[in-house]
């Protein structure tokens, strides 16, 4: 049976991936400032709305499953803390954004993220 990590090697792991990662120039010419999502700027409730619609999708009246805890320090990490907008976000925004995120990726996957982003950026299709 595989043990869980704890939050601190599962922050350490994801921060290592990102670190591994060349970063493209930021449009303000900083390299590497964190925040990669290739999204536009937008607010908390709107990224959450958007995340959340998209998570519910296809359900017709069934219930979700739970999401388990490190897909939602995943979501935080790869996700969230990406995008643009996050330092701006107040507290209670950004954890509404982060379960959606979670949401999303536990029945969508990395397809779900992409969907977000393309919703977001207003190249969305009909879902």
């Amino acid at each position: 049976m595989v043990e869980m990590a704890d939050e601190p090697e599962i922050r350490e792991l994801i921060a290592s991936w990102l670190a591994a990662e060349p970063r493209e120039e930021a449009p303000t010419g900083e390299a590497g400032c964190g925040h990669g999502l290739p999204a536009p700027p937008a607010g908390g409730a709107e990224v959450a709305a958007a995340a959340r619609r998209l998570a519910l999708r296809g359900l017709d009246g069934s219930r979700l499953l739970p999401v388990p805890d490190g897909l939602r320090l995943v979501a935080e990490a790869l996700v969230v803390d990406e995008h643009p907008s996050a330092p701006g976000w107040a507290p209670l925004e950004r954890a509404e954004v982060v379960e959606w995120v979670a949401t999303l990726l536990h029945r969508f996957g990395e397809d779900g993220v992409q969907e977000l982003i393309a919703e977001l950026a207003g190249d969305a299709g009909p879902s």
